[in-house]
């Protein structure tokens, strides 16, 4: 994701979900000074016609522009009109209209001009902000709030809405968040929404295929805090803003879902699949320190069919699951990364079985596969720097060093065999050309692998020859275990960069 569009992305969410209830102090004219305030603080220019009217504050043609640049264009938000009221009691309310136009203006590199409009729909949207200018609450509930695609331009044609549509619904939202001003701008927020649904369309220029997509997640949930510098520093440095101490910790979740994708191509249905799942998470972390991903979902159920598979597809999972953890500043010093997956207990249809195991030799029991590593790590660019997608492509540059890794957890379980591991390396990094050097070990044991090797062989999936390779390459690298059918291996590099298979050495 660019920094432009994570930028404009933020923006959005607190438009939507706090803005409108989010900064207010005794007067409506402060209230839209601080909404100003935000979003100059992200590196926004900001403008806007106001209306004093007694108690009330109209503001007009609201304006927010990101700063651009060669590499990620510009971008720019309009706001038609918002309303902020004083109740009299010591409190604020931000009163939208029912229908909130939002236009979005782009230029890409090449410049190319994109516009994207938008319309905001709300029914029954309350919004009330109470406390002291430096410790409010904001309260804000609203029946629903739908965000739609009311038109898109792109070189100056213009797409109909039957090419390119959509729809972003939120049912019964509610939420809090408690905003206080210290050193920083720091905000507390509680989002719920009973049912999110979303529907996209996008036919293709050419008029030979289109794709719909449509799906909905019940029980959704946000808890996270933020925090913002009070001043503008470097307005369109995220650099900068994550050093001035912009910080995001927030965890998405969800009580379960389903989506369905249908893509048709010279007017036949290439491809209809379903999805669902009984619920999920993913949490973010970013600041000065790096950036964290973890996701999960349970109880994921996929059904597909399409043309060029001679059966539907139909699998299920337990849990998916990803982490990712990684510095996003260049530095002389080495910092923690991670990255990880896991597919727990997965199973297909005895359609996809049977089209390589016709007669079931293979046991059928869910695979597990799972990934977790850990280390040290330094980067040699700014991972948000704009030009860092060209050096990361770049093959005659080194984006990154690595200085340890540590294999947590290493499991594959599958067919009735199950590998697993764990070790550790170092990696020594001086030499000034050619690939770091490794030190280090890892311990492997293999369950079932031989009768795995000769159903497969039986089955006539794998020649007998390439199994008795695969029997001497074992037997080359591992010994056997204590129980039957099991195989050990410890593989080392040591530092005179040998490679060493249970003390032998083999290369």
């Amino acid at each position: 994701m660019s920094v432009l569009n994570l930028r404009c992305s933020a923006s959005v969410l607190f438009l939507l979900s706090t803005s409108s209830a989010s900064f207010a102090e005794i007067s409506a004219q402060d209230t839209w000074n601080d909404w100003k305030e935000y979003f100059k603080g992200v590196g926004y220019t900001v403008t806007a016609t106001e209306n004093q009217s007694g108690n009330t504050l109209i503001v007009k043609d609201m304006v927010f522009t990101a700063p651009g640049s060669e590499e990620v264009g510009t971008m720019s938000m309009t706001l038609e009109t918002v309303t902020f009221r004083e109740n009299g009691d010591g409190s604020v309310g931000v009163i939208f209209p029912e229908v909130s136009p939002v236009a979005i203006n782009a230029v890409n590199p090449d410049g190319e001009k994109i516009d994207v409009n938008l319309e905001i729909l709300q029914s029954g949207l309350t919004a009330t902000v109470s406390g002291e200018p430096t410790d409010m609450t904001s309260v804000y509930g609203a029946q629903s709030v739908e965000m739609r695609l009311a038109g898109v331009t792109v070189g100056g044609e213009t797409l109909s809405p039957e090419d390119a549509a959509m729809s972003l619904v939120m049912q019964g939202l509610s939420g809090t968040t408690q905003t206080t001003l210290t050193d920083m701008r720091r905000y507390d927020q509680r989002m719920q929404s009973s049912a999110v649904s979303y529907d996209i369309t996008f036919v293709d220029p050419e008029g030979t295929g289109s794709a719909d997509i449509q799906g909905q997640l019940d029980g959704l949930s946000y808890a996270g805090t933020n925090a913002l510098p009070l001043n503008v520093v470097a307005a369109g440095d995220m650099l900068e803003l994550l050093e001035a101490g912009m910080a995001v910790d927030g965890t998405f979740s969800y009580s379960g879902g389903s989506s369905t994708i249908g893509v048709v191509e010279n007017g036949v249905d290439a491809m209809n699949a379903e999805m669902s799942s009984s619920g999920g998470t993913l949490g973010i972390l970013m600041g000065a320190d790096g950036l964290e991903y973890v996701a999960a979902q349970q109880g994921i159920n996929v059904s597909m069919t399409a043309q060029d598979l001679p059966v539907p597809v139909e699998f299920n999972m337990a849990e998916g699951a990803f982490n990712l953890a990684m510095p996003l500043q260049k530095s002389d010093e080495m910092s923690d990364f991670a990255a990880g997956f896991s597919l727990t207990d997965f199973s297909m249809s005895d359609l996809l079985w049977g089209m390589f195991d016709p007669s079931a030799q293979l046991p059928r029991d869910p695979a597990t596969l799972v990934l977790d590593l850990t280390g040290k790590a330094r980067l040699l660019f700014d991972f948000l720097d704009p030009a860092a997608a060209v050096v990361s492509g770049d093959p005659n540059v080194t984006p990154a060093e690595i200085g340890s890794v540590d294999i947590n957890r290493l499991q594959v379980t599958v067919a009735g065999a199950e590998l697993t591991g764990e070790g550790a390396f170092t990696f020594d990094n001086s030499a000034p050309v050619g690939p770091p050097k490794p030190e280090g070990a890892v311990n492997l044991s293999l369950v079932g692998g031989n009768k795995l090797l000769d159903t497969l062989v039986a089955m006539g999936l794998v020649p007998e020859e390439q199994a008795m390779g695969a029997r001497m390459m074992m037997g080359l690298l591992a010994v056997p275990g204590n129980a039957p059918d099991t195989l050990n291996s410890k593989i080392e590099i040591n530092e005179e960069g040998h490679i060493l298979a249970n003390g032998q050495r083999i290369q």
